[in-house]
């Protein structure tokens, strides 16, 4: 029987029973809806969606989703179930103020939580929402977007309505717990695929496991990186930090807690730089084991010759080792022979005898999904990749638009295979996808579930899981079985069991009005400044706005700009020598210049950096360009700082604050080198000669290119730089 109601499309959605009865319960408090793959989320979704848009009849839909093919696959789906006409996709790809249009425009708004975190900090408001969509709400913990909209919306919202949407929470229930926190759940709807209003759903999803045996050459290259990681953990023991040091006790999650924790003494003083040279080269060569093992010569070559241009003490230290010459010569030699994993033949045997069906290959590495594909293309089998966004190691990786075109082609049959990274794990909707292969399997229970979930949807599926015999492959498979087994026994307890904090939400809604004195305040804060624990803090006691900032982060009024720096930007900012130049820019804009350094950390142990060139540039700071510098211990501490600065220098009088300073320069000689260095890559010692050379700005501006390159240090493509700022027609 199909569902009967004003905002949805006849004869489109018929309900299953336990989506009526989750449905019913999540339309009057936060829920947190757990459903194994395919048993229609979105529907339920939709469903609520309708009843809040009726309900509150001019209000708006806020669905969150971690990628825009999300995004986009969720506006579709509402478009086909709902009648609702202003609808809209909004991701980092539309222009800031194009956003602001199309919000105030829509009613139903599909975003991935980033861009919607960053408009809030510009002044959005979500105060008309009355539903808030959070998918894959397992990422709400730590400081993910959807942790602190999800705070804003609470506080904010005149009618705050939230789902949370997930097919695999977590098996720690501390997670749990921190998710339902974050999103501030009163109740909790979880079912298993052993649930019987569940099971006549449920598709049968067939596991075959295929083990492959390391050749003899996998297993000399291996003897040798375990003899080099093994010395380097045999070290961190006798060093105390280690209580074994057996390869197969000591995991990479045991090197980054050792690392977190040498570094620490670092801060404090204590002389742990061999310690921290030693664990980070075992991280190092603990990857390459895993890439030997799991992935294969091709991906243990590229990583190698990678890690040989980096630069730093570990580096050294590691192949100043015979071995890992050794070793990275030889794997060289077998990439050039052609040398596989013997998991590439059984996959092109696997996906051969699918041919004809949809497959998606899942793997970890961008290295190996060349590699995939490469052999696939070999055995006339067409294939394609499906990557993230970001570009790694010199290559590209995928717009979004590129993605979406790609599943569309693959839903159409335009190739058998996908390749795919991580990427394609989360909710991705794939029809009939009709087998899924691991190449390799992983620890995490959660990416686990969600690469099974790409089959099995509407029809029976299978998923096969490749594994290398006697190596990580298989510690990495009983990780992720002993997980999965532990999440689906919290799960059946969850629903049950929970209590959410009803009383939280009033808390927080009727939290003390900020005073009008702290409303005056208003703070400029640049667009690139990324952290949003200090910009959600900062909001709270001030108005921010922000900006694209031609100078510094923060602008507290027409005298005062705030350059930040963590303890570890500013040593970087030395060796790489921004720093002078920054310096320079933020002395010459503002009549008063600071510098915060942010951080605990001991500047003088934190790099190998000799302490006389810190001392030095925390000198000409102040005496070369009267810049102030100030320290602060963390994030929190810096608003403060800014804030009360801010205050003391708009408060009692209401002044408007430029996006730039207003400081003059003092002689005559100053706002002559200050109109010559405002031409493109004309330093400060490059005005002066310029001036020096042809006597006034004017004889400047007239030099033809011949003559501007008679000075030094003014190239052929400087001076047509120079002369096409000068003759070029402004356009408006």
């Amino acid at each position: 029987m199909y569902v009967s109601h004003p905002l949805i499309k006849p004869q489109t959605v018929s309900l299953r029973k336990y989506q009526e009865a989750v449905v019913s319960r999540a339309l009057d408090v936060n829920t947190l809806i757990v459903l194994p793959t395919g048993l229609g989320k979105t529907i339920i979704a939709a469903m609520i969606a309708a009843h809040r848009l009726n309900e509150f009849q001019k209000s708006k839909i806020l669905f969150l989703a971690p990628t825009r093919p999300l995004a986009v696959q969720h506006h579709r789906k509402f478009s086909e179930i709902l009648k609702v006409e202003d609808t809209v996709v909004l991701t980092g790809m539309d222009p800031v103020k194009d956003r602001k249009d199309l919000w105030n425009k829509s009613q139903m708004i599909f975003a991935t939580p980033q861009t919607i975190e960053n408009d809030i900090f510009r002044g959005l408001e979500l105060k008309n929402v009355s539903l808030l969509i959070v998918d894959e709400c397992h990422r709400s913990v730590g400081n993910y977007s959807y942790v602190n909209i999800a705070e804003e919306y609470m506080k904010t919202a005149e009618n705050p309505l939230i789902l949370g949407l997930t097919a695999s929470p977590s098996s720690d229930s501390e997670t749990v717990k921190e998710i339902c926190k974050s999103l501030f759940i009163q109740r909790v709807e979880a079912k298993t695929e052993e649930d019987a209003d569940v099971r006549p759903y449920i598709q049968k999803v067939r596991t075959e496991w295929v083990k492959v045996e390391l050749p003899e050459e996998f297993k000399k290259v291996k003897k040798v990186i375990e003899s080099v990681l093994r010395d380097d953990l045999r070290q961190l023991k006798k060093n105390g930090y280690l209580k074994s040091a057996s390869i197969e006790k000591v995991n990479k999650k045991t090197l980054l807690q050792m690392q977190s924790e040498i570094r620490k003494e670092i801060a404090e003083g204590e002389k742990s730089f061999n310690n921290a040279s030693l664990v980070a080269s075992a991280l190092k060569i603990s990857h390459a084991l895993e890439l030997l093992e799991t992935q294969g010569i091709g991906s243990l070559d590229n990583y190698l010759q990678r890690l040989r241009k980096q630069k730093s003490k570990a580096i050294d230290r590691l192949f100043s080792d015979s071995r890992m010459n050794y070793l990275t010569q030889s794997v060289h030699e077998l990439n050039l022979k052609g040398v596989e994993h013997p998991k590439l033949d059984k996959l092109a045997e696997i996906v051969e005898e699918h041919r004809g069906e949809k497959v998606i290959v899942f793997t970890q590495y961008r290295d190996t999904v060349e590699e995939i594909i490469n052999k696939l293309n070999q055995s006339d089998i067409l294939a394609r990749e499906f990557i993230g966004q970001a570009s790694k190691d010199g290559r590209k990786g995928m717009t979004q638009k590129e993605q979406i075109s790609v599943l569309e082609n693959f839903k159409a049959g335009k190739y058998t295979a996908l390749v795919a990274t991580s990427v394609a794990e989360e909710g991705i909707d794939i029809p009939k996808v009709d087998v899924v292969v691991f190449y390799e399997p992983i620890p995490s229970e959660i990416r686990s579930i969600q690469r099974r979930g790409r089959t099995g949807r509407s029809t029976a599926g299978k998923v096969i899981v490749l594994m290398a015999k006697e190596t990580r492959d298989e510690a990495y498979y009983w990780a992720s079985v002993h997980k999965e087994r532990k999440m689906k026994t919290m799960v059946k307890k969850m629903g049950d069991n929970f209590e959410g904090d009803v009383g939280q939400q009033s808390l927080i809604k009727y939290s003390p009005p900020v005073s009008h004195e702290e409303k005056e305040i208003k703070i400029y804060v640049d667009a690139r400044e990324r952290s949003t624990n200090l910009l959600k803090a900062l909001r709270e006691k001030a108005k921010i706005e922000i900006r694209q900032l031609p100078v510094g982060d923060f602008i507290l009024s027409n005298r005062v700009c705030v350059e930040r720096k963590t303890t570890e930007d500013f040593l970087q900012s030395i060796i790489d020598k921004r720093l002078l130049s920054q310096a320079n820019e933020l002395a010459r804009n503002f009549e008063i210049p600071i510098m915060i350094i942010e951080g605990v950390e001991n500047l003088y142990y934190l790099r190998d950096i000799h302490a006389n060139a810190i001392r030095g540039a925390l000198i000409t700071l102040p005496l070369s360009f009267g810049i102030h510098v100030l320290r602060s211990r963390d994030e929190y501490d810096t608003v403060h700082i800014l804030y009360l600065i801010a205050k003391r220098e708009q408060l009692p009088e209401e002044k408007e604050i430029p996006l730039r300073g207003e400081k003059k320069p003092i002689t005559l000689q100053e706002r002559q080198r200050y109109v010559i260095e405002s031409l493109p890559n004309v330093s400060a010692v490059l005005a002066k000669r310029l001036l020096e050379e042809f006597g006034s700005v004017v004889d400047v501006i007239n030099a033809p290119k011949k003559d501007l390159m008679n000075v030094e240090g003014i190239g052929e493509k400087k001076a047509a730089n120079i002369r096409e700022t000068i003759k070029s027609k402004y356009k408006k």
